[in-house]
């Protein structure tokens, strides 16, 4: 049964989806699809079975080494089997933890959750980012990185663990990346950012097929333009949706998504509930973390 040897586990909106991709690369690495299977988090996904899990790497080349992201594993306090999951199935992987300032990291994960809840009903989240933290305790919970960091170390050694900050992954990647294929054991002889730097997950990213179906909508319901359209070859379609795009894009994205700053007293409300953590988890990495104060 095939399993992955590493696994990333979070944190969520810390640059992640950025590592995948450049591991992605790698010839010896074999990611799984989807990135994020979320399979020893969330109960319905546990409950197809580890050949179902195994499946994600099947196509892994024998020499390869398999590795997936899922950030739900260090959101413990809403998925708070994940870990023992995770440790009795794959009790010799390496896991990478990367982290990021907490107060914008939740911040970030709201602005995520705002934007896919135009697709995915069950990413619904309160009109502002108040609103949200006060009704789900999860965006606040996951930036206490020392909580997760501990419940794992419980059921893992400290040397089974690399953990990274964002800051690192965007100020210099090429030395982050080489440090993450080695610790995974692969060639760290092969640049991963030398075809170009990754930038996953920007805040003003939407789906294609979302954005298409948004500015066409309004179109399709006047009587007899859907039935009309679905006879026009596909490329005159694709014409008459980049023409909406370039002339509507800007103007519905500001009407459409705009999401609500966090007011500047929730900003010191939250800087002050992760001070305490912060410091703790500065002398546990031995990093400075004071900027992560302000």
């Amino acid at each position: 049964m095939k399993l992955p040897n590493f696994i990333i586990i979070g944190a969520a909106k810390s640059g992640t989806t950025t590592i995948y991709q450049y591991l992605c690369r790698h010839p010896q690495i074999y990611m799984s699809t989807p990135k994020e299977p979320d399979f020893f988090a969330i109960d319905e996904v546990y409950g197809r079975g580890m050949d179902w899990y195994s499946s994600l790497f099947s196509e892994a080349k024998p020499d390869q080494i398999c590795g997936e992201a899922s950030t739900t594993y260090s959101r413990l306090h809403k998925h708070p089997k994940a870990a023992e999951r995770l440790a009795q199935a794959v009790p010799d992987a390496k896991l990478i933890y990367i982290m990021r300032h907490p107060v914008d990291r939740a911040y970030s994960f709201y602005v995520h959750r705002l934007k896919g809840a135009r697709h995915k009903p069950e990413f619904a989240v309160g009109k502002t980012f108040e609103e949200t933290i006060e009704q789900q305790s999860e965006f606040v919970d996951s930036s206490y990185y020392l909580f997760q960091i501990e419940k794992y170390l419980k059921l893992y050694p400290r040397e089974s663990f690399l953990f990274l900050l964002m800051e690192d992954l965007i100020e210099k990647p090429a030395e982050t990346m080489n440090k993450i294929v080695s610790f995974i054991g692969a060639d760290p002889g092969i640049d991963v950012t030398q075809e170009g730097k990754v930038v996953a997950n920007k805040a003003g990213d939407y789906s294609e097929w979302f954005v298409r179906q948004q500015l066409t909508a309004p179109l399709k319901a006047i009587p007899g333009v859907k039935l009309a359209t679905s006879l026009f070859p596909k490329e005159i379609r694709d014409r008459i949706y980049q023409g909406l795009k370039s002339w509507k894009y800007k103007g519905w994205v500001k009407e459409q998504y705009v999401p609500p700053p966090m007011l500047p007293e929730t900003r010191q409300m939250l800087l002050e509930k992760f001070r305490e953590p912060n410091q703790q988890l500065a002398e546990f990495l031995n990093r400075d973390l004071s900027h992560w104060d302000k």
